[in-house]
Order: C-alpha cells, then structure tokens, then sequence
C-alpha cells in the first residue's frame, strides 16, 4: 500500500514540476514574443498513459507498437516516451480545437537523442518531419484546407530541450495537430503543453536595431549637434522605451522610424564604399537567368573556388554542394562566402551583411531553407592585406547562421594605417555537421559598406575628382602615342594633320593638368547645387558644365579621332607589307617543297615590293589607297595560285571521307563502317535511326519522320571511331623525309560536361599526337602540341540557327561555325604542328618532336545526348602524305626566342601562313624566318 501510495506521488509530483509554461511568463517563439495567460491546455503533458493522442501508422500500428512509455524519466521529473524506431509515416497526434480561431497559443515541448541520433540525421533518413504543429479547416489530420505549419523539423541533442512554437490564428476555424513522426530508436518526448497566450513586442528585434545604431553613433567621434540633428539619441531612447508591455504594433512603428533616421543620418554624413555597382549590394537579382558557377558578383569574389550563384528572385548563394555531396566536402574549415579588397584611409568604417544557411532534402530538386536545420555558423571580418605576409585581422563578428531568418552581423572598426583591406564573410559548417550528405548552402544579402574619414571631400566628390583626372590622363597619353607616330611613323601620310591636332590640343591638356584639387572639385559642387544630385552621370552625352566632360569635348576627342584617323590611312598604306609577309611565309612552308610555282610567287611578291616602295613617297589618296588594295588582290590571287602547283606527283591521299556514303554493317561482327574516297571509319558504338537518351551511339545525320537529314556529316555519339591507314610509300620502309598532313571538321554544339577530341596512334595503340578536351574541367585535356585551344572549339551553346526544335537539329553548313583542324608530320626535320581554326579564331603550336609513324586515326567522345541542343558533328577527314625534300633536323634549342610585347604585330604568321597578333603564343615566321614566342 505505501509503496503504490509512493509511486502515486512520485506521478503527481512527475505532472507538477514538469509543467514549465506558468501564467504571465514571457516566451520567446520562432514567431515572435509571447505571455502566457492561462493554464495548460495538454491535460496528459506527463505521458502517463497516452490518453489522447491517436497512433500515426501506414502499417495500422498501436501507440504500443511505436513508443515505449519511459519510466526512468520519473528521476527526471517528468515522464516521457521513446520511440521505437518509428519509419517513415509513423508516429502520434495530438488534436488540438481553439476555442476562438483568432486566439494564440504556444506549444512546448522537451525533446532529447541520443548522440549518433541526434544532429538531424535522425529527419534526414526517417523523415523530414519529426515535429510538426499543423492546423487544418478539413479538420482532419493530414488535410490539406486553409493549413498552417508552425514548424518541421527540430536539431537534437542528448540533453533536454525545450522548444517553443506558437498558434497565431487568423480567425479561420481550424483543427490543430500536434505530431511526432518518424523518430529513430532513442528519440524522446516530454512535457508537452498548450497554453493560451498574448503576443508582445519581440524584444529580439528591438535588440537588433539598437545595435544598429548604435554601431552607427559610436563609430566615429561626430561633431556636437550632429546626433541631435538626425534624431539618433531620439531614435535610441523611442527604442529602449519598447518594453515587456509593449505591443508588436508600438514595435513595428518605432523600428520604422528608426530605419529612415538611420538612413538619412548614414547617407548624409557617411560614404558608400560600395556605390557604382547594383551587383555589390547582393540583393535579389532584378534580371531574368542564372549566374551559375561564378568566381565573381560585382567586386565581390566568391569561393570557394568561384561558386556563386545567382538567379533572379533569389539572393546569391555562395557555393551550393550537390545533393549527395557532404559540406566542403567533409571539411568544416572550407567556407562558403564573399570577400572584396578597398583601399582605406585613416577613419572609422561600418561593414554590415546577413547570411543564413540551409540544406537540400533528399529527393529534392530545390534548395530549401529548413526550419530544424542549423549547420553552419558565420564570421563577418575585416582584415589588412600586406603583401607577403598574412592578412593582419582588425575585426571579426561569429554568429550562429539561422535557417528561417537572416542573421544580421555588423563590423564596426576604426583603421589607424592607410592601405588596402579585406571585407569578407565566410560560412562554416559546424564539425558536428560536417558528414551531412544532403548538400548544403549559403546564402548573403544587403551588404554594405559605409566610411568617414578627416577627408574635406566625400567619396563622389572624389570620385568626380578622379574622372576629371581620368580624362586628362587619357589625353596627356594619346598626346604622347600622336607623337611616337610623328617621330617614328614610316610613312608619310597624314602625318601634317596630326601635327597640327596635337599643337591645338596640347595647350588645353597643360592647362587642365595645372587645376588643383579644390578647382575641379569646385565645379562639381556648383553643378549639384544647380542641377540636383542625381544629374550627374558617367556619359558623354550628358549635358555640359561639368568639367570631366568638358575636358573631353574640348581636347579628348580630338585627339583620340586623329591618333585614329593617322593610323586608319596608315593601316592601308601598311597592309600590303602584311600580305608581302603572309606571301613569303606561305612560300617558306615545307608542305610546298614540292611546289612548281616559286619563282611565279616570288616574282608577285618583287612586284607588291615595287607597289609598296611607290606608296611610301606618296601621300594618301583615294586613288593610292585604291592601288594598294588591287595589289594586294593580286598577291593574294598569286598566293592561292601557288598552293595548287604542287603536283599530283608530290600527294598521296590515304584517307578521304566526307561521310556522304551509307553506313554499312558488317555481317560477321554486326559493327558499323562508312567507306570514303580512301579508307573507312569503323565505330564502336552505331545507330541508323535517331536515338535519343544517355550514351546515344554515333550516326550519319539525324532522323526526323523518318527522314534522315544532313547526311553528310557524322553525328557524333559515345564511342570510338577508327580509320585505319598505312602512310608509307609502296617498297618503302619508312617516311622519309615526306610530311604527313591530317585534316578534319568538328561542328560542336552545346556539349558542355562532355568529352571529345582524336588521337594518331602507332601499330602498338601508342599515342603519337592527340587533342581531346574535357569541357567540364578543361584541365582534363589531351594536347600533345601544348595548342592555345581556348579560343576554338565553335561553339558552346544553344541551338544551330537558333530558331525551332526542328532547325536546332542541323548544323549549320557554313565555315564561320566549324573548326577546322590540322596536324603536320614534318618527317625531314622530326617534328610536328598543328594548325587549329574556327569563328572563335586561330592558333598554330610551337614544334614538337615527332614520337612515330601513325597507322590509325581515332575519333572519340563521351556524349551525352539528353539535351536536344547537344550536338557534335564531324565532317572531311583527309590524310596525304605530300613530298618534301631535305631540310635541317628539327632542334628546339636551335630556335630563336623572342618576346611578344618586344615584337610589332605586323609581319607575324602561324606556320599555316595566317596573321597572328601581339599576344600570340607558339612557332611563328616573321620575314621568312621562325621563331618561338613565349
């Protein structure tokens, strides 16, 4: 008897000091603030015997089956129950009826898991629900009418928490459910109450902004009156006045207040050090589209690695991880976040931005901000960038990132030392957190930078300033380049025009460049106060008086049109050495050993020389610029002329497909073939329909209503394919000294995260030469000749012809939209090149030693065919052995290095005869002789 009398009290006593929500007690819910104003709502809190809740089972389970009623909670004060490994879909209710919908309520409960449970791992591979406050007007548990979440999800640990949610009714009758779904083993429940409440002021908020500004006052030593005269001090003490009987409405009205004071306080007597670029404020992207994988946005520099991005109606999120993919990849110490460099006076600065974190569900294609998810927290710093030595940190705030709201962070700092500094945030995952495989991100926004320094100008008289300057600068330095033409300037012609542009122009720059600081400044400030300050604007056809535009219509354009107009006339006049240079580089060329069309060249080429010595002690005409042109006509007519003279004698085609043929199967093997003029191409992977999917197979054209279209090209699919030749003589045991040239087409199309390219093998599969490029990680590239393949390729993106589904299907048959690619073979000297061009330009590569003797051509890609506007076409695949005779063995050292910005750009030619310019990297021939540039 006095034992059950014991346990009777030890219940009693379990109810009475379990119940934590007392009347008038203030409570602080993701909602806001609220008091309590009456008794417990939840009868069975203590979990004695269940009563009242309703199982959760899609297996028909009792209470029994899923939660085990845990006794040992009794020393704890209260009773709680355990989950018994409730699945997914699984768990218990709780139904809840306001008696008046538009009334509050705050639901508490204790929650604890153990260790291995208890970091969101637990709603991850159960369920994304393991608490859920939901109301309904079906008035049914599940229903889907007028609903309202309070919450989804909690972040366990193994010692007691309580938390705190609140019902806000908007008047609509609702029925409210309070679940437990989904826990793992260890998971337990206590304690959960439903009190009815009164909402107040949120003093967080209140808290927020009086950090704000006082940030803001404290951060500089303002002059007396200064405070006052923006109603700062008004604005903090209407703040501290917000108490705990204050209403959310008093509250809302005195934050609003306080934003305009601190605003207009800021504006007037601080500079923005993030003006000039919408993009620096990190807000909701105005324009349609993505930004995807970005290294910068605006001045900012993302990282890790150039991971941002940014798409309309969103803010930029700083290195998303795949879902999947743990966060930094299992590394708490990689952020996620942005930084940029200032150059600072001695003064005192504010940098302020929000950032929040969020996970990416499984089987979720969107990133999602989850309310029971915390895994990351954020540092906003400032530090000094020294050259060489690391960053020196002046200032750094750490908070925890909350997933439902942004989290402000606020650095004020004084520098002391003029130089450049660092802002920055960074985000990173908590070690608990770091084996999350969900994917992760990062998001920021309402970035700022505001300054005030003992500087008499602000940061736009400055800034006006410096475009004054800018502009004088600019015509001191076409000043200087009109009179490097006049001193150096081969030619004659325009050259007296010039010289009478730069004697006007040169007063009126002197002049300007005597101006102090304060007399341009002067001018800005008299077109403000006339004019507003919006009216000035970085753009030539703005109105006049201002100086920054005056400077330019009054010398600046001048002598930028003539610095233009001398080298226009010139560049006429000079265009003929370029076509003399083009012509002897074209008749260097080893390809045209063989040639029976020398001396017709080289007498073109003495004849254009006879032109070009006429034009020099000339002057510029319409008809000498005439004469010029027909010269160079005639040279180039010449130059086409001698590239056929080789004779038919001195070429071996080996290998000529241009795909026109049907594909043939082979009835023994089942593979495919297609036959050319010379040789065929045999393929590992072939299809005479249209298929479409991964790995779609290689095919001729495309199929559409069973029409087959754009047959001629060969449409490329995974796989290889493979050409088989022989390129030595008939009788003869090697090359020789012949040169062996390689040809062929790519048409390339939207092929981004795929692999294509071709490899000269030997006999033994040895890979002689190869261009093959990853276009996922370019660093994954095949390039035997080290070949600038940057700016080649065609194209990568959208759809051929850019019109309909259908069109997008064929390649456009035109030049501009291939690339076209060369390899030569130099057996006399042992080298070897390649030529490679496209719309997107053109490179030749420096000499390689030549490894072997080919015997197969192999095409290959991954493809990837699940996007209609993948496509990768081949076409003309030509191999010839041309004669050539004795020449000097190819030695690397033995050629010339020079350096390109050493070098005029006029004159310089690729080994394919093409004009290069300045920056050009690799074998060049410049007046009939090679050099290497690097």
């Amino acid at each position: 008897m006095k034992k059950r009398l014991l346990f009777a009290f030890m219940a009693m006593f379990a109810a009475v000091s379990g119940y934590a929500l007392e009347q008038g007690e203030f409570v602080y819910t993701p909602q806001g603030r609220f008091q309590i104003t009456g008794a417990n709502l939840n009868a069975n809190n203590a979990f004695q015997d269940m009563t009242g809740w309703t199982a959760v089972s899609a297996a028909e389970k009792t209470l029994t089956d899923l939660f085990n009623i845990n006794a040992n909670g009794l020393a704890e004060g209260f009773n709680s129950v355990a989950s018994l490994d409730a699945t997914a879909g699984e768990g218990m209710y709780y139904q809840f009826v306001p008696t008046d919908a538009s009334s509050a309520y705050v639901v508490s409960y204790k929650l604890k898991g153990a260790t291995a449970v208890s970091i969101r791992k637990i709603t991850n591979e159960v369920s994304t629900n393991l608490v859920k406050v939901e109301g309904n007007s079906d008035n049914t548990f599940g229903g889907e009418t007028d609903v309202l979440v309070c919450n989804t999800g909690e972040e366990l640990s193994e010692d007691w928490q309580t938390f705190n949610y609140a019902i806000v009714g908007d008047g609509t009758p609702r029925t409210y459910y309070i679940s437990f779904t989904g826990m793992a083993t260890d998971i337990e429940i206590a304690d959960l109450q439903i009190a009815p409440a009164l909402k107040f002021a949120d003093l967080r908020q209140r808290d927020a902004m009086l950090e704000k500004l006082n940030v803001y006052k404290n951060c500089y030593d303002w002059k007396e009156g200064v405070l006052e005269e923006y109603a700062m001090n008004e604005a903090i003490e209407n703040l501290q006045a917000i108490g705990d009987e204050s209403g959310q409405a008093d509250l809302d009205e005195v934050l609003v207040t306080a934003q305009e004071i601190l605003g207009e306080f800021i504006k007037a007597n601080m500079d923005d050090y993030l003006a000039g670029n919408s993009s620096n404020y990190l807000g909701i992207k105005e324009t349609s589209g993505n930004t995807q994988k970005v290294s910068n946005i605006g001045d900012w520099s993302c990282f890790p690695g150039g991971r941002g991005f940014w798409s309309s109606g969103a803010y930029p999120d700083m290195g998303h991880f795949q879902q999947g993919a743990k966060w930094g990849n299992g590394s708490p110490d990689i952020p996620m976040g942005v930084s940029l460099q200032k150059t600072l006076t001695t003064g005192s600065y504010v940098f302020a931005i929000e950032g929040n974190s969020a996970v990416r569900e499984p089987k979720k294609q969107c990133w999602t901000v989850d309310e029971g998810m915390k895994p990351a927290y954020g540092v906003a710093y400032l530090v000094k960038v020294v050259d060489g030595a690391e960053p020196d940190t002046i200032v750094s705030v750490v908070k925890e990132l909350q997933p439902i709201q942004y989290t402000p962070f606020i650095v004020a700092a004084k520098i002391t030392e003029d130089g450049t500094y660092e802002f920055g945030f960074k985000a990173y995952c908590k070690e608990t957190h770091k084996n999350l495989t969900m994917g992760s991100v990062v998001y920021v926004k309402d970035a700022s930078i505001w300054g005030k320094n003992e500087n008499v100008y602000n940061q736009k008289q400055l800034a006006y300033e410096a475009d004054v300057r800018e502009q004088i600068t600019t015509g001191r330095s076409n000043l200087t380049t009109a009179t490097e033409y006049l001193a150096n300037a081969e030619y004659l012609w325009g050259k007296a025009e010039l010289q009478a542009c730069v004697d006007t122009v040169e007063t009126k720059i002197a002049r300007y460049e005597l101006l102090d600081q304060d007399a341009i400044i002067a001018t800005y400030n008299s077109y403000i106060e006339e004019n507003g300050e919006d009216s000035y604007k970085k753009s030539t056809s703005d109105p006049a008086g201002i100086l920054v535009y005056e400077v330019y219509q009054e010398a600046v354009k001048d002598i930028i049109a003539a610095n233009r107009k001398f080298t226009a006339v010139n560049d006429t006049l000079n265009s003929i050495q370029v076509a003399i240079d083009a012509a002897e580089a074209t008749l260097a060329l080893r390809v045209y050993d063989a040639a029976t069309g020398k001396a017709a060249l080289q007498s073109a080429i003495n004849t254009a020389k006879d032109v070009q010595t006429q034009m020099k002690a000339a002057q510029y005409s319409e008809e000498n610029a005439a004469a010029i042109v027909a010269a160079i006509a005639t040279l180039n007519e010449a130059v086409e002329t001698f590239k056929t003279t080789i004779p038919a004698s001195a070429i071996a085609t080996i290998v000529d497909i241009d795909f026109e043929n049907d594909a043939v199967q082979d009835a023994e093997t089942q593979s495919y073939s297609i036959a050319g003029a010379a040789g065929a191409m045999e393929f590992t992977h072939f299809s005479t329909v249209n298929p479409e999917g991964e790995d779609a197979p290689y095919q001729q054209g495309f199929c559409a209503s069973g029409e087959q279209k754009w047959k001629g090209y060969l449409r490329i699919g995974n796989g290889d394919g493979t050409v088989a030749f022989n390129p030595i003589a008939e009788g003869k045991e090697d090359m020789g000294t012949n040169i062996l040239k390689v040809s062929c087409d790519f048409y390339i199309q939207g092929l981004n995260g795929r692999s294509v390219g071709f490899f000269l093998k030997d006999e033994a599969d040895v890979t002689l030469a190869a261009l093959y490029r990853n276009y996922y990680q370019p660093s994954d590239t095949e390039n035997t000749f080290g070949a600038d393949m940057s700016k080649v390729w065609a194209k990568s993106g959208g759809a051929y012809n850019d019109a309909s589904p259908a069109d997008a299907e064929e390649p456009t048959a035109t030049v501009i939209e291939k690339t076209n690619f060369e390899v030569i073979m130099d057996y006399g000297r042992k080298s070897m090149y390649c030529n490679i061009s496209s719309s997107n330009g053109s490179t030749t590569s420096q000499e390689v030693a030549l490894a072997g003797i080919p015997a197969k051509f192999v095409l290959s890609c991954n493809y990837d065919n699940k996007f209609a506007t993948r496509r990768c076409w081949f076409d003309n695949l030509k191999i010839q052995r041309i004669t050539a005779g004795e020449t000097e063995p190819f030695v690397p050292s033995a050629i010339d290095t020079v350096k390109a910005n050493t070098e005029k750009a006029e004159g310089i030619y690729n080994l394919a005869g093409q004009k290069v310019n300045k920056n050009f990297k690799g074998l060049v021939i410049k007046n009939g002789k090679k050099y290497f540039v690097k």
